[in-house]
């Protein structure tokens, strides 16, 4: 697993330069002033950029997206849909059984003045940590930056990543710590299966339904 981090080396210096930079904004700042502050530069264009680029952390985009890659590899296919199922499970059981009475900003909007709001969006108050939006979003596009294999994939993967991560701030669904903590969760499950199935010698998984279907076609 040391051998994907070194050899994403680029990737990774990126997302622990961010996340020591994300640590000490939460020590050093109190949780509702950060908020403020992180939320302090909105515009209609970055509003309507952070809408849309937050529906990669759906579970529907995770689904559908990781369904393409049964016409190239199943392999591809398993890593994906498992790094999402259960770094997704991890995430809801973290929310609804280790840290239940967490709120997310919206319960706090009485304690933070002059807050900017994306309007349209139906704000959540409960069940904040860890984001689970951000857990997916990390698990499916650092995963397919390995698939990729290529020499900037998982360096601008994992930028958008935390793109992602931070639009679930910008629209006031979650705090910073939130999205820290779900970014740990998504890597983690993205390293651990594609190490899994890299390692993995069943030749059905280098199969694909492309394949399949070709050969039926000409037998």
């Amino acid at each position: 697993m040391f051998r994907i981090i070194r050899d994403n080396s680029l990737g990774f210096v990126l997302y622990a330069v961010l996340l020591f930079a994300g640590f000490l904004l939460v020590a050093a700042v109190p949780r509702l002033e950060l908020h403020v502050l992180l939320n302090s530069g909105h515009t209609r264009s970055l509003d309507i950029f952070f809408r849309q680029l937050t529906l990669l952390g759906n579970g529907w985009f995770a689904v559908i997206f990781s369904m393409l890659f049964l016409f190239i590899r199943f392999r591809f296919f398993f890593m994906l849909i498992l790094s999402y199922s259960v770094s997704g499970l991890m995430a809801q059981f973290l929310k609804r059984v280790i840290f239940p009475d967490v709120l997310r900003p919206a319960a706090f909007l009485d304690q933070m003045p002059g807050l900017d709001l994306v309007p349209g969006v139906d704000l959540h108050h409960t069940l904040s940590f860890p984001s689970g939006h951000t857990t997916t979003v990390f698990a499916i596009l650092l995963l397919t930056g390995f698939i990729l294999n290529r020499k900037y994939a998982v360096f601008g993967l994992m930028f958008l990543a935390w793109l992602a991560g931070m639009s679930r701030v910008y629209l006031s669904q979650h705090f910073l710590i939130d999205v820290l903590g779900g970014s740990i969760l998504g890597v983690f499950s993205a390293l651990f299966f594609y190490w899994y199935f890299r390692k993995s010698k069943s030749s059905w998984l280098d199969q694909s339904l492309t394949g399949i279907a070709r050969r039926k076609i000409y037998k």
